[in-house]
This record gives structure tokens, sequence and C-alpha cells, in this order.
């Protein structure tokens, strides 16, 4: 069953997205209304509830469909369509299904999943905060004055990011950022993940406190002044390399 629904985007002002095991996608396209399509069987697709309030679009998947739903490998997909002049608020979760997100543009974005993966290229907004529990977190193409990117047990990979203030969060999970530009603080927290940072930056003020980890550079000076970039681990070492360099060059 498909169903598919239109809204005037002058009228919504942000997105309030909560699914269970629904794969959702979220893109701009050359399109003039917000559109919403959902794809899968009749019973899950009459099981959303779908509905604007005060200017924010709703879609929810029942808890229950966790249990009831699995079992039987059904499948749904909810895909947005949005304009690519849209400018809003996103909030967005799911339990076990696959999240993508492509171009968006708006103030503050939260995007989570418990073991789903979360795989975002093109987002660009005031706030971001993108959280996974064991899912992959795959970040590529971000522009955000803050930002805030959690795993536990799931890798986290990020390359094209333009941040003023970031925070990084694993557990286990190996982290992975590469940044475009310059920025003002990096904060990175792992147990006993390695930590890796590609920057254009050529000096920087780099801590690290571990127990076992060990602190590597590769084309930056570790100098009082420049970019803050604080490191907090068990076991975990953390390298930090000059865009451009022989080592980055390597490493790609």
């Amino acid at each position: 069953m498909n169903r598919n629904e239109h809204y005037d985007p002058s009228l919504v002002t942000g997105f309030g997205i909560r699914l269970a095991w629904a794969t959702l996608e979220m893109m701009t396209d050359d399109v003039k209304d917000l559109q919403l399509l959902v794809s899968g069987s009749q019973d899950d697709v009459d099981d959303l509830r779908i509905g604007v309030e005060n200017g924010r679009l709703s879609v929810s998947q029942p808890a229950y469909g966790l249990s009831t739903r699995i079992a039987t490998e059904r499948w749904m997909q909810v895909t947005l369509r949005i304009p690519r002049d849209w400018r809003g608020e996103v909030q967005a979760s799911t339990m076990t299904g696959l999240m993508q997100v492509r171009g968006l543009s708006g103030t503050d974005f939260s995007l989570t999943t418990v073991s789903g993966t979360l795989r975002v290229n093109g987002l660009s907004g005031m706030s971001v905060t993108l959280h996974t529990v064991s899912g992959l977190l795959d970040v590529c193409g971000i522009t955000a004055e803050k930002g805030s990117l959690r795993t536990v047990s799931g890798d986290l990979s990020l390359y094209r990011g333009i941040f003023r203030q970031l925070k990084l969060t694993s557990v286990s999970g190996m982290i992975v950022a590469g940044l475009d530009e310059a920025f003002e603080a990096l904060d990175i927290n792992t147990v006993s993940g390695a930590m890796s940072v590609q920057a254009p930056i050529m000096r920087a003020k780099i801590g690290l406190r571990s127990v076992a980890g060990k602190l590597k550079t590769e084309g930056v000076e570790n100098t009082e002044d420049g970019p803050a970039i604080s490191a907090n681990s068990v076991s975990g070492s953390l390298t930090v390399t000059r865009s451009g360099s022989p080592a980055a060059s390597d490493a790609t």
C-alpha cells in the first residue's frame, strides 16, 4: 500500500518523527510542496499517526510494532521530499530502522537511532545532534555552529565537517573526524575506541587524558594557542593530522 500526503511548506515549521522499525529517508528535491510518501502493508501504513499541529508535521509509529512486526519480517519505507528553500527544526528517531538524510538546511536538528544505521550526506543548521547506540554513524558534508555526534558501540565517521564547536563521543566505537575548516573547540570522549582528527590547521592546543592511550601529531604543532582539541579516554589513542600533509594523503 502507498500513502502520499502533500503539505504547504509555508505552514510547516518543523518535523517530529518517531518510528519503531520503519526505514526513514529525508531529502531535499525540486518540489513545491512537502511530500510525505509511505510504502508498506496496509495494516502497517494505517498504524502510522500523521498530522500537522501548530506548524509541526508529526509522524509516529506505535511502539508495539517492535514486537508484533519484526517477527513477521515486515517492511515499511517513510520518505520526506522537502523543497530546497525550506528551513525549520527537525526531530527524528528510529529504533531499528535505517535513517538517511540528504541535503537538508534548517535551524536545529536532532536525529537518533538505537540499532539502525544513521547516514547523513549534506546537512546545514545552527545546532546538530546525531546519536546512535549500536548503529553506525556515517556523516559527510555537514555545517553547523554547534554539533554533538555520539555512539555507544557503533563507529563514528565524519567527513567534510565545518563546525565552530563540536563534541564527539563513543564508548567502544572508533572515531574518525575530517574537518574542512579551522574550528574553535573540539571535544572527544571514548573509553576504548581510537580517535583520529584531520583538519586544515598548523597548530592547536591539544590535550589528551588517557590511562594507556597515546597522542600522535602529523603536521600539527601542539601549542598554547590555536583551536582547542580536548580528548578523554581510558585506552584510546589520539592522532591529529593536518589536512594536505603526507600523512593525511596516506590515510585517504
